[in-house]
């Protein structure tokens, strides 16, 4: 098993972090069958050895997630397992966080030839070139093709930046629940979408900063450079991009949130920073509407041109894989509302318009509810009767058509 690469940025917790990995290894591997998994690879922050960890109570907190994906020979396997591996990630991050590490833990699937296949993009470029095998083949991430930043697609720098706004939509409707790590979590998941913002524009540009730690810098140099894009966002992002930086990279000396703020407050704070931040979202997310357009206009116009412009053969693959999905919808569709709205836009282009309208309802309220319904095919006793039945629904599809894809 190769463990022998840097974790986090505090030497002192790369340890734990490293049995724990070991045992999310050991614990996949007994649920797979081993004739039908090539590699567990690990990617994200922890692969590039900037992982968020804080002392805890008896151990340590991992903010954010560990990403794997479990590699199989073939499509078919792969399908077939997507079900054992959403359980997986479940139970481990269940039976592992009780111990020391106390940790969300995500497994997803891919194939060889997928590997080989996987478009120019934030994830490809980020999985050849820091993505560290924990696993099996040591050589599977080498049939990926070479990338360099310029040649990530710019759409694809767009879905990052719908899919984290969709995710602050969940963020904000879980707030009044929320306690204790949980709050922690959100307030981190805060920090992540500034990071994101600024990534997003940067991999839009051709300039993708892999490293948080060089991230602020990359992007003031590319918004001096860029006056359509530096004249909307407020005079304090490029500070508040600073500072979210340093917390991801050492939560203990920056902490996502003032140590003695009481839960209420907290929320209150958390859930104004939400509200706050759309303006920020809407500008970026509109310049690179109008930069993919080659347009200007309102932003709502750009959204509805974007999501409707897909060709026939991206329509036809991405509803065809939608038929075929291996795990139930999370709410009642509707099918011939499905074949209208082929005609409209992909499944996921559709769903970021429905994110993208109901995260702008956030500070617009203007903005109805039907504004989002209108994207998604849902059976006529799912449509939502409320603003935040609508952003629940956007959601629960997002993490079953695209996150969990």
């Amino acid at each position: 098993m190769n463990l022998a690469f840097p974790l986090c940025r505090e030497p002192a917790h790369e340890e734990r972090v490293r049995r724990l990995l070991a045992d999310c290894v050991a614990f996949a591997t007994s649920r797979l069958p081993a004739h039908e998994t090539t590699a567990i690879v690990l990617t994200g922050s922890f692969a590039r050895g900037e992982g968020t960890v804080l002392p805890a109570e008896g151990g340590l907190r991992v903010l954010g997630d560990v990403e794997f994906f479990v590699v199989f020979p073939t499509w078919r396997d792969s399908r077939r397992h997507l079900p054992t591996l959403a359980a997986v990630g479940r139970e481990a991050s269940q039976l592992l966080g009780r111990q020391d590490v106390r940790v969300e833990l995500e497994f997803g699937a891919l194939t060889r030839d997928a590997l080989r296949r996987l478009p120019p993009s934030i994830f490809a470029y980020d999985l050849r070139q820091h993505g560290k095998v924990l696993w099996g083949d040591p050589d599977v991430l080498l049939a990926m093709p070479a990338l360099a930043p310029e040649h990530i697609a710019r759409e694809d720098a767009l879905y990052l930046l719908f899919n984290r706004l969709i995710e602050q939509l969940a963020t904000f409707d879980a707030l009044p629940a929320l306690d204790g790590d949980a709050l922690v979590d959100a307030a981190y998941q805060r920090a992540k979408l500034t990071l994101d913002l600024a990534g997003s524009a940067l991999a839009f540009a051709g300039r993708h900063a892999s490293s948080y730690r060089r991230r602020p810098g990359a992007f003031a140099r590319l918004a001096a450079e860029t006056p359509s894009l530096q004249e909307p966002l407020p005079a304090g992002f490029f500070s508040d991009l600073a500072e979210a930086a340093a917390t991801k990279l050492d939560p203990a000396a920056h902490p996502v949130l003032p140590p003695d703020l009481p839960p209420h407050a907290a929320r209150e704070r958390l859930r104004a920073a939400i509200v706050a931040a759309v303006p920020t979202t809407a500008a970026v997310l509109r310049w690179e509407l109008e930069q993919l357009l080659e347009t200007t206009g309102r932003l709502p116009d750009l959204v509805a041109a974007w999501a409707t412009r897909a060709p026939l053969r991206a329509r036809l693959r991405a509803w065809l894989k939608l038929a075929i999905h291996p795990l139930p919808a999370p709410c009642p569709l509707d099918g011939a509302r499905a074949a209208r709205l082929f005609f409209t836009g992909t499944p996921r282009s559709l769903l970021y318009a429905a994110g993208a309208f109901a995260y702008l309802t956030l500070a617009t309220p203007s903005i109805e509810r039907d504004d989002v319904a209108r994207w998604l095919p849902l059976a006529r006793r799912a449509r939502p009767e409320s603003a935040a039945a609508a952003r629940r629904t956007v959601v629960d599809l997002w993490r079953w058509c695209v996150r969990n894809s």
